[in-house]
């Protein structure tokens, strides 16, 4: 299995929001990073095809709201599922 990362951030891209985010070959990956290249304006020293056991999802500290204390999260996380947002607090 196979991620398309952009290497600025190491965040995972897809082509769409209901779309697949790992591909099965590393074939199917080229070929869907050949097509954000042609439609969504990105340029293929941008992205990188990386295989699912050697990806590490990028991480950020937040502080806690209701503490204050550092709190190290995913950076893709939503926003109601970050314990610095006051909806993850009021759900």
């Amino acid at each position: 299995m196979f991620y398309i990362v952009a290497k600025g951030t190491g965040l995972i891209v897809t082509d769409g929001p209901n779309r697949t985010r790992a591909y099965k070959t590393h074939g199917a990956a080229r070929a869907t990073r050949t097509r954000l290249c042609n439609k969504a304006g990105w340029n293929v020293s941008q992205l990188s095809i990386v295989a699912t056991k050697h990806y590490q999802s990028p991480k950020m500290t937040v502080k806690n709201l209701m503490s204050g204390a550092p709190v190290e999260i995913d950076a893709d996380t939503p926003w109601c599922c970050n314990p610095a947002s006051e909806t993850f607090w009021s759900m």
